[in-house]
């Protein structure tokens, strides 16, 4: 990660919101004055990160990264994300349910199946060289034609769905 900008770019999470049993697991956006969240708005963790941080949440906390107040970025900060699965996680095939940008790769794994592929590299408790002799070889990576047709999934009647949670949000402020 970059440094985050001295006034606004740092990312803030809701103290113990994982924990929350109010929010939809596929809400997208969340209002934080919906009923249920008391006990977490106002447990603000705010992080200005430096160039090599590092920061890790689990997938069900609230968080967010505010803009400049004028609403005009005048510097901007590499990040890069990623999602961690622990041993034995099983996979999901999301196409067509309004999994957005997942499954860019073509890994060739089935729903149902054990997550082992390349596409998702083992790094604890031990680095496998196969791996990564793959990802070398330029077998690991992202399709263009995947791409283009992530794109145009967001436009589905699953994606209307999943980001109902969004203009859910927006009507509230109203």
């Amino acid at each position: 990660m970059d440094e985050t900008p001295k006034d606004y770019g740092a990312p803030v999470y809701l103290k113990g919101s994982h924990r929350n049993d109010v929010v939809d697991d596929q809400a997208v956006f969340v209002d934080i004055e919906q009923k249920g969240l008391e006990d977490y708005k106002d447990k603000l963790l705010e992080f200005r990160t430096m160039p090599g941080d590092m920061l890790i949440w689990h997938p069900r906390t609230i968080h967010k990264v505010d803009g400049p107040a004028d609403g005009i970025w005048t510097s901007y900060r590499r990040v890069l994300g990623g999602t961690v699965a622990k041993g034995g996680s099983i996979y999901h095939d999301k196409r067509g349910s309004g999994g957005v940008l997942s499954d860019l790769g073509r890994h060739g794994l089935q729903d149902g199946q054990k997550l082992k592929s390349s596409f998702f590299p083992i790094v604890y408790p031990q680095f496998d060289k196969q791996e990564a002799a793959e990802r070398d070889s330029g077998k690991v990576g992202r399709n263009p034609v995947d791409i283009v047709t992530k794109i145009g999934g967001l436009a589905t009647k699953a994606s209307g769905e999943r980001f109902n949670s969004f203009f859910q949000v927006l009507g509230s402020r109203s």
